[in-house]
């Protein structure tokens, strides 16, 4: 696959960048044009440096950073694109100069070439308004710092082959799409965008200096603070041309007016020398703030949602994400409750003409939304996708609560008959190590695995089939939610792992006794003892998984559900029923692993696998708070969270 990218700025060296490393495993080649040469040579030049640090941190072998140089084609001459499936114009946000570079473009690219406009604000109709195959056009909004942000936003074009072409290439140049209506500055910049425009309105009314706003937005909402952001990204000029766009629209009025401070401080810094600082304020000025800060990032947040601009459960993911908030603003909502949002956007509406109280905060009924969940529907089948993307979907207690909700939600529902759980991109890392490592004694630790078991048989005892389609690292927890469903259908690139052992504990979530039911003791208790990790054709031909290993692995699993329903296949949940122990299980090189938590998990292999699967689990979730009263599992924790994965611990079996 050929993309390129139209513009060698601000941003396009750093999409260039962050294709070429998604696409490595591809071999996708990257074309980075622009009309200057200096221009070329100064993306080149960061994007050297970007390969360059990455040396240094390890992350890049000499090898893959010679195949990644080997990739990036800079180029002046725009007929050198005519090869490539997909080009993201970068170069500007003026919209004539947006569209003559689609019309020469159009004269490059074949008609299959998907065509791209990097803007903040520009609708997508204006844009395209006069290009000869507008159904391959799309609005793609990266986000700072574009080479390794996850979020983009897309217009769609409403060709549906098209658009599904799209999302997929997205995804596989690592990104997570996100759809929003054709409006003025889409989502994230409605609600940044007034963010930063009040913020400069208190500076400019004698409120708050940079450093003391910033250090109450901080503190309420996270994200460094907005004069920060704007100093970081260059984003007055942006910010000012946005909020016009946002006046002149049909939902626009006077309020979104920029600032004149903001008009005239260009991209003059708000910190001096760009060295941003804190200082405090004082109580009434900095409740001021807050309020007012909070006033317009919930009342946009919602305005966006009431307007059907962008899925409730997307725009929360999106501005944790994107904006870099603590939490996704519908959350922060959420947590204030309907009374006290409506009190803070009421109250600031009544000082400031022009602003929009949405309804939903008119009338306390604030969005309803899973926020680690997406639920969608196919015909009679219902999809559950775990998108956490940012941490490879680990499987916190919030999303073991969703998936709790959500399968109560299908269970009831009639017109479901069939259940496909995935993860954004296939991948489950696991459990939330963070929240493990916090777990104060033995009782929290029972009731850690206690709890994640009852989801999970939740899961196991749904009366409609369930299937799990999964691809790339499937670790732990995540492993164990595989389990828990009436079969599994996985992609080539399946890894496949039961890990706790690395980290001083066992699999609280029913992998102790699921994994051997499937694979056989011999093979579980290996796996479950040393942490070793498997492949896609291993796990089918074990028995973990159905049938062979499948590019379109959710599809797959939405064939096997149907056919089942059909008869033509059987889709059942693991047999509950006891196993037969043997006496000494198989000698196992345990090589650095901790000898104390491996005495805890043979001990509940066996002791749990002579029982039916119920009592087995009681039994894990027993071993797990044993776990707790060894010095390993500290060591595991604290070596997983200072050092990550791939340096081990070093245990002292006690």
């Amino acid at each position: 696959m050929n993309v390129a990218v139209i513009g060698s700025g601000s941003i396009g060296p750093d999409l260039a960048y962050g294709f070429l490393s998604a696409g490595a495993q591809a071999g996708i080649k990257v074309f980075l044009h622009d009309i200057r040469q200096e221009a070329l040579d100064a993306g080149v030049s960061r994007i050297e440096g970007y390969v360059t640090k990455a040396r240094k941190r390890g992350k890049l072998s000499a090898r893959d950073a010679g195949a990644l140089r080997a990739r990036l084609v800079p180029t002046l001459d725009l007929q050198q694109l005519a090869g490539c499936d997909y080009v993201l114009e970068a170069a500007t946000e003026d919209l004539k100069t947006k569209q003559a570079i689609l019309a020469r473009l159009e004269n490059v690219v074949d008609a299959g070439c998907l065509i791209g406009f990097a803007t903040s604000g520009l609708p997508r109709a204006r844009i395209a308004a006069g290009a000869r195959h507008p159904g391959r056009c799309f609005v793609n909004h990266p986000f700072f710092p574009a080479w390794r942000a996850l979020p983009m936003e897309i217009v769609l074009s409403g060709d549906p082959a098209l658009e599904l072409k799209m999302l997929a290439l997205m995804k596989q140049l690592g990104k997570v799409p996100i759809v929003t209506r054709d409006v003025p500055c889409f989502a994230a910049d409605d609600i940044f965008v007034n963010y930063c425009a009040e913020a400069v309105r208190l500076h400019a009314e004698g409120i708050g200096t940079p450093a003391q706003i910033d250090d109450v937005v901080d503190r309420a909402v996270g994200g460094g603070g907005p004069f920060w952001v704007m100093d970081l990204t260059h984003g007055n000029p942006l910010n000012v041309h946005c909020l016009e766009l946002m006046k002149e629209a049909p939902t626009g009025s006077a309020w979104f007016t920029p600032p004149p401070l903001m008009i005239s401080q260009g991209v003059t810094p708000w910190y001096p020398g760009g060295q941003p600082s804190r200082e405090p304020c004082d109580p009434a000025a900095a409740r001021e703030i807050r309020d007012r800060i909070l006033a317009v990032l919930l009342a946009r947040t919602v305005f966006v949602t009431d307007q059907d601009i962008c899925d409730p459960s997307d725009l929360n993911w999106l501005t944790k994400n994107a904006l870099g908030y603590a939490i996704g603003l519908l959350s922060l909502a959420e947590q204030l409750g309907a009374d006290e949002v409506h009190r803070i956007c009421t109250e600031y509406a009544a000082r400031h003409p022009g602003f929009e109280v949405p309804r939903s905060i008119r009338e306390r009924t604030l969005p309803r939304f899973y926020r680690d969940l997406l639920v969608a529907r196919d015909d009679e089948l219902a999809v559950v996708t775990v998108r956490r993307p940012e941490v490879r979907n680990a499987l916190s207690g919030h999303t073991i609560t969703e998936l709790d909700q959500a399968f109560a939600a299908l269970e009831a529902d009639p017109a479901v008959h069939g259940i496909v759980v995935t993860s954004f991109d296939g991948a489950l890392a696991g459990a939330d190590i963070g929240e493990l490592a916090v777990l104060r004694d033995v009782a929290a630790c029972e009731a850690s695995s206690s709890g994640g078991q009852r989801v999970m048989s939740r899961i196991a005892a749904c009366s409609k089939p369930v299937v799990a389609a999964v691809d790339g690292p499937v670790m732990g927890g995540g492993a164990e939610l595989c389990m828990a469903c009436h079969a599994r259908v996985v992609g080539p690139g399946l890894v496949l792992a039961q890990p706790e052992v690395k980290l001083g504990i066992i699999p609280g979530y029913g992998g102790t006794q699921r994994l051997p039911r499937l694979v056989g003791i011999e093979r579980g208790a290996e796996l479950l003892r040393t942490g070793r990790a498997i492949g896609a054709k291993e796990a089918c031909a074990w028995g973990w998984a159905s049938g062979e290993p499948a590019a379109d692995f959710v599809g797959a699993a939405k064939d096997l559900l149907r056919r089942h329903l059909r008869g033509e296949a059987m889709v059942v949940p693991v047999d509950p029923a006891p196993m037969v122990v043997p006496q000494k299980l198989q000698a196992t090189e345990l090589g650095h692993l901790s000898l104390a938590v491996d005495e805890i998990l043979v001990a509940v292999i066996r002791e749990g696998l002579q029982q039916p699967l119920a009592e087995g689990l009681e039994v894990e979730s027993r071993g797990m708070g044993r776990c707790k009263t060894t010095v390993d599992m500290d060591i595991g924790m604290k070596n997983f969270i200072t050092n990550g994965p791939r340096v081990p611990a070093v245990f002292l079996h006690e």
